[in-house]
């Protein structure tokens, strides 16, 4: 799916894509501090598994489409046809935001300036 959305979009649509998945694990680890400094470990944990997660598998599959990383089945998230691989994806999206939630709610942290 990599190779294709390069060839049609070329550089920009690859560094947009690029981008989005950086702005995903960062968010995630950004939440994990947070959870952490609620007192959340659990719900820390979660989202730093997450975003490394994501990552791993968005940098093995963009390694792999360019020829740089030997091959090993692995979907880009959120991209690849599928449906299990899609459907996990969104189910551990769903967690996040409900990490997101918890710790927003709980009144233990304050979220930073311009923060959602």
């Amino acid at each position: 799916m990599f190779a294709v959305l390069a060839e049609e979009l070329g550089l920009i649509g690859v560094v947009g894509v690029l981008l989005l998945f950086l702005v995903l694990v960062l968010r995630s680890v950004r939440l994990s501090r947070l959870a952490a400094e609620a007192g959340m470990p659990f719900h820390s944990f979660m989202a730093a598994a997450f975003g490394v997660w994501l990552g791993l598998q968005a940098f093995i599959n963009i390694g792999v489409n360019m020829g740089l990383l030997p091959t090993k089945g692995l979907t880009l998230p959120l991209m690849s046809y599928g449906g299990s691989s899609m459907l996990v994806t969104l189910a551990w999206m769903g967690m996040l935001l409900r990490v997101h939630h918890e710790v927003m709610s709980s009144g233990r942290v304050t979220p930073a300036r311009g923060t959602p």
